[in-house]
């Protein structure tokens, strides 16, 4: 069931409510944002709200920042990040997602799909000698440099500051123990954290790199998504620029990702044919 909420921040905007909603634990407060950890079955967000069939285990970002519509601006962010890495998954650029799935926001917070596992592995180890050999996290650097060609920095905010050794911000789903005979992690892994002090987005480079990829985005993404990235980069950069149109249109083709992102979990574990994944109602006008 969707209710319809716009995204511009000067408008009306969706305010999220606990129907749906059981709170499961707290996840971390950071410099930008608290995280809570939830089961939803609600998804409040630009374009409306939708419900699903399945409970989903999410975390809540709930944002110190009294920008308004910055809950909305976070989800954008993400979904930009999460729609390249859709390209170059599909692409072979590596072979695990590694971007966990933006699902909805209200004005002050947003939500996503929650990165089971444990972050603050070292990313060296000392032989015998006394030298430091460095751990290899399999994909890393695959998926940091193409991200660097399209001007998303994600490699920044990865070291615990307090101790440069261990990581930070990369959740691993299955350590086995890397030692310093051995020092290697799988591909189990996810990059979080998509605040502007953890990851620096190059909005100009960003242009140039769909530009430049543009046909081949398209005939590798669905219908839509190219157009969604374009005007959600010109929204984070120069909203008030935007015309009517444009706003309608990406409200439009962001509400179309949701419930295809949506639809698409909720089918994991439940069956390709079934029609119980998410319901949608439109409110009356």
């Amino acid at each position: 069931m969707v209710r319809r909420a716009p995204m511009c921040p000067s408008e009306e905007t969706e305010v999220d409510s606990e129907e749906g909603v059981e709170f499961i634990h707290e996840g971390g407060v950071g410099s930008e944002a608290r995280v809570d950890i939830e089961l939803r079955t609600r998804f409040p967000g630009i374009g409306g709200t939708i419900d699903t069939y399945q409970a989903i285990a999410v975390a809540r970002r709930n944002e110190f920042s009294r920008a308004p519509g910055i809950g909305h601006e976070m989800f954008l962010r993400h979904t930009l990040i999460k729609k390249l890495e859709d390209y170059f998954f599909k692409r072979g650029f590596y072979r695990y997602a590694h971007i966990t799935r933006p699902l909805g926001s209200t004005d002050r917070t947003y939500i996503y799909e929650w990165a089971f596992g444990h972050d603050g592995f070292p990313w060296s180890y000392l032989n015998e000698g006394g030298d430091s050999i460095s751990v290899r996290l399999d994909d890393w650097d695959a998926f940091s440099s193409i991200f660097l060609e399209a001007g998303v920095d994600l490699e920044s905010d990865c070291a615990n500051p307090d101790n440069g050794s261990l990581s930070q911000n990369i959740v691993h789903q299955l350590h086995l123990g890397a030692n310093a005979s051995r020092p290697i992690l799988n591909r189990l892994w996810k990059r979080i954290d998509f605040g502007p002090r953890s990851i620096k987005l190059d909005y100009d480079r960003l242009l140039d790199y769909l530009r430049k990829n543009e046909l081949d985005i398209r005939e590798t993404l669905r219908f839509g998504r190219y157009d969604m990235m374009v005007l959600g980069c010109k929204y984070l950069v120069k909203q008030h620029s935007m015309d009517l149109k444009e706003r309608e249109r990406l409200n439009m083709l962001l509400l179309d990702y949701r419930l295809s992102t949506l639809a698409f979990i909720n089918a994991r574990g439940v069956g390709e044919r079934s029609t119980r994944e998410i319901r949608f109602q439109p409110r009356a006008s």
